[in-house]
């Protein structure tokens, strides 16, 4: 008996029972896991190419593969971040014979802070302008820092998270936070603060 229907329209269903229903062979499972984040997945993929048709095309390899593997996948409570490594992953292997494309210290896509879908739902102009500003400080930034500052104060992610997404170690990581932080102190000094309090935490 296909025991999550009841639960299929709850928007904040925890995420180790989805994947663990997922795993178990419940088809409305991988429909919500899909409907849940396709399109966080969308938005994080335009990140690594302006191609949005090649976009979908990955994400729709993802989730094909997540199904025809499921009977062997490892549990998880952060189904996002299983998702954005594998589409990470998807890109890898799309990009792996074009060096400008991906790091070379670790073989990752590289991350740029492009137009994203996000901008389109975006009306209210208080939002716009944090938008703009948070685009304006990631370009300060090198790839690598950008990616990481995205992962860290866009997405909300912990470090551990972003330690597993970069494939990078907690030293490293931290490291090019606190890099640029002190990159957009500077540059914010000099503009005389331009009416941004930057107030960043590198942290746990």
């Amino acid at each position: 008996m296909n025991n999550i229907l009841f639960l299929a329209d709850n928007p904040v269903m925890d995420d180790s029972l989805l994947w663990d229903q997922f795993l178990a062979g419940n088809d409305d499972a991988y429909t919500l896991i899909y409907k849940r984040y396709s399109d966080k997945l969308f938005a994080f993929g335009l990140h690594f190419s302006p191609d949005r048709e090649l976009v979908k095309d990955c994400i729709q390899d993802v989730f094909v593969k997540i199904f025809a593997n499921r009977k062997r996948l490892k549990p998880t409570d952060n189904i996002l971040l299983y998702l954005y490594i594998a589409l990470k992953n998807r890109f890898y292997n799309l990009f792996q014979k074009e060096n400008e494309r991906y790091y070379i210290d670790t073989i990752e896509p590289v991350f740029t802070v492009e137009y994203s879908v996000e901008d389109e739902y975006i009306e209210r102009e208080d939002e716009k302008e944090t938008k703009s500003k948070i685009k304006y400080i990631l370009e300060l930034m090198t790839p690598r820092q950008k990616e990481v500052m995205y992962y860290r104060y866009v997405e909300g992610m912990d470090m551990k998270a972003i330690c597993e997404i970069t494939k990078m170690n907690y030293q490293s990581v931290q490291n090019l936070i606190q890099r640029a932080i002190r990159r957009v102190r500077e540059v914010y000094e000099k503009k005389g603060g331009n009416g941004v309090s930057i107030q960043l935490k590198t942290n746990s």
